[in-house]
């Protein structure tokens, strides 16, 4: 079962752990352009040291990442998303949800608009971006999407609490079912 959760902000020194491990292909569409791992080391430093301003959702299946979702504060009321799924993990729909439950929180916490920067050979992402309705603008190569958010209003609420529950439930889930297989058989 896939579960998905926010990190607490001292286990996002994790996250440079997690891009580390990713093959160069993947690193490379996500960054727009080669990055090595003191690069990595570099960006996640500077995300720690402003930690009030990212956020970071991530997918995991059997406790292990497969998809994340940075968050990052650019205004007071707009936020930047980057989504990236392991690639033995793509084509499950684990993007979409990354990007409808951190959609839905961003409503929740009054931010107006959303930004995401698209390379232009990051195809997986311009789809994501249509499915959600979420308009493209493509000057020199690059496409960029700024859309507003609508106010949170009781249909997010329930859903992110829907979500949370879902999740507990699951994550209970996997640590009982393993416990009764080795009680009884």
């Amino acid at each position: 079962m896939i579960t998905t959760r926010f990190l607490s902000t001292i286990e996002y020194g994790q996250y440079a752990q997690w891009l580390k491990r990713l093959d160069k292909p993947t690193r490379e569409t996500y960054f727009g352009m080669a990055s090595t791992d003191q690069q990595i080391d570099s960006v996640v430093k500077n995300i720690v040291a402003n930690s009030k301003e990212h956020f970071f959702l991530v997918a995991e299946y059997r406790g292990r990442w497969i998809g994340t979702i940075h968050i990052a504060e650019n205004a007071v009321d707009e936020v930047e998303f980057g989504v990236i799924v392991d690639p033995e993990h793509r084509g499950r729909g684990i993007a979409d949800r990354l990007m409808r439950e951190a959609i839905v929180w961003s409503r929740n916490r009054g931010y107006q608009s959303l930004y995401m920067h698209c390379v232009s050979w990051n195809q997986p992402i311009k789809h994501l971006c249509k499915k959600h309705n979420l308009e493209m603008h493509t000057e020199s190569g690059e496409t960029d999407v700024k859309m507003p958010l609508p106010p949170a209003d009781i249909t997010t609420i329930t859903q992110e609490m829907i979500t949370r529950n879902r999740n507990v439930y699951r994550m209970m889930l996997q640590r009982t079912v393993p416990f009764f297989q080795e009680v009884y058989g």
